[in-house]
């Protein structure tokens, strides 16, 4: 045998001893066996304390008030006086508003007595009625004194051509000359008292419709007081409702969570004074990731840690917002969030608004599941997950499919037996069928 077939025989002793040796130490490992037991589904995500419903009371008008001695943790009663308002401006301009709604409705009242105007009217009816009938027998008279004229001027005009012939006495023409012209005289006469009955006709038929037109003035007058009246009765209506804004008082049995306006002086309306509140409508809000959201439904139950050593605190979820937000986490990730609101059940002595909690989120529960330790289960590139079950010295891949998660556990639903021996905390660069060692 040469040099060179020895160097080449120490060779392959050496590989062939290194070898022998790796595989029969391999990597160290932590078996684990799966087991039946009782798994709850949770998520904690951190929370805050909030009230259901605050109560911010504000200057309800412009105006001064007094000095508010309130101070934020103190109790409050409803219907307590929270301010002292300066309400005499106020009560003159209620005042002066009545009054003025009163001078209104005093003239109304005298422009709805119409008595002396339907007494006119009802005179100035009969009036024409009289002076028609008067004009009636005046015209009458005239048509009368005119067939007597008619006629005396017809024998005048006989017994003139009875003169001529001398068939009758001059006293006889004289007579019958009189006679023509007195009847024509009180032709005359009949016809001016006819012309003045027409006159007086034309006088009284106006006084019907002068009563009348002054009635229609005074209903345009009246329209025109009612429409002030209402506009009076607004603002006296205004200021009743101004005077009996200006009783601050609370609305709720509750505390003070914050003062912004100490007084005394003179505020506009609208202006912050009290943020009130009552403990005992707290409730809890979490940001959710929204893939846990959908896992959550009213009613179900949660742990709210207030603080280390502190008893944890039951909880109900009570609803999901509908609107979901963007916040990046601390890794500087940007998350799909959502607020999910939660009922206390019971009372945290000392627990105010805004303190924050650590809130569990228990979205499932089986007694009898295939349980192992979460760290022991890894997720492949495709979004798989699997374990590496011990066969002898040997990790093999296995498949499995999860079912309830916890913080702590994962249950197996299908790929593992209890039987089963997998690797407690496997690493994610080990291959499968990689050589190991148990350590015991």
């Amino acid at each position: 045998m040469n040099r060179k077939q020895g160097i080449n025989i120490l060779g392959r002793a050496v590989l062939l001893g290194l070898c022998a040796l790796g595989c029969a130490g391999g990597k160290e490992v932590e078996g684990v066996a799966a087991r039946r037991g009782e798994i709850r589904e949770s998520f904690s995500e951190p929370a805050r304390t909030r009230l259901a419903k605050t109560y911010r009371i504000t200057m309800p008008i412009a105006g001064r008030i007094g000095r508010i001695d309130l101070e934020p943790g103190d109790a409050v009663q409803a219907g307590q006086t929270l301010a002292e308002f300066d309400r005499l401006p106020l009560e003159e301009a209620v005042e002066e508003a009545r009054a003025a709604v009163a001078e209104l409705e005093a003239r109304i009242a005298v422009k709805d007595d119409n008595r002396i105007e339907d007494t006119a009217l009802t005179h100035s009816i009969v009036a024409i009625q009289a002076a028609s009938e008067a004009l009636s027998a005046a015209e009458a008279q005239v048509d009368a004194e005119e067939a007597r004229a008619e006629r005396a001027a017809k024998e005048l005009t006989r017994k003139q051509e009875l003169a001529r012939d001398e068939a009758i006495a001059e006293s006889d023409l004289d007579d019958a000359a009189l006679a023509a012209e007195t009847s024509l005289i009180e032709l005359r006469k009949q016809e001016f008292y006819q012309a003045a009955w027409k006159a007086m006709m034309m006088i009284v038929n106006l006084g019907p419709r002068y009563v009348e037109h002054y009635l229609g003035l005074e209903e345009l007058q009246r329209e025109v007081i009612v429409h002030q009246l209402a506009q009076a009765r607004a603002r006296l209506r205004k200021a009743q409702h101004e005077l009996e804004l200006a009783a601050l008082r609370s609305p709720i049995d509750g505390v003070v969570l914050e003062r912004y306006e100490q007084g005394a002086r003179t505020l506009a309306a609208g202006e912050p004074l009290l943020l009130l509140g009552n403990l005992d409508q707290l409730e809890v809000v979490a940001e959710v990731l929204t893939q846990d959201a959908l896992r959550l439904k009213p009613g179900f139950e949660v742990s709210l840690q207030p603080a280390a050593r502190r008893e944890a605190l039951s909880g109900r979820v009570k609803r999901t917002e509908p609107a979901g937000f963007t916040k990046l986490s601390s890794l500087g990730v940007e998350q799909q969030r959502v607020k999910v609101i939660v009922s206390l059940e019971d009372k945290a002595a000392g627990l105010g608004v805004g303190y924050r909690l650590q809130a569990r989120f228990f979205t499932g529960a089986r007694s009898d599941a295939l349980i192992v330790p979460r760290f022991s289960v890894l997720q492949d590139a495709e979004g798989t997950y699997y374990v590496f079950k011990i066969e002898g010295d040997r990790a093999r891949k296995q498949p499995v499919e999860l079912g309830l998660r916890s913080d702590l556990e994962l249950e197996i639903l299908e790929g593992l037996s209890e039987a089963d021996q997998i690797i407690a905390h496997p690493d994610s660069t080990l291959q499968d069928g990689a050589g190991i060692k148990v350590r015991r």
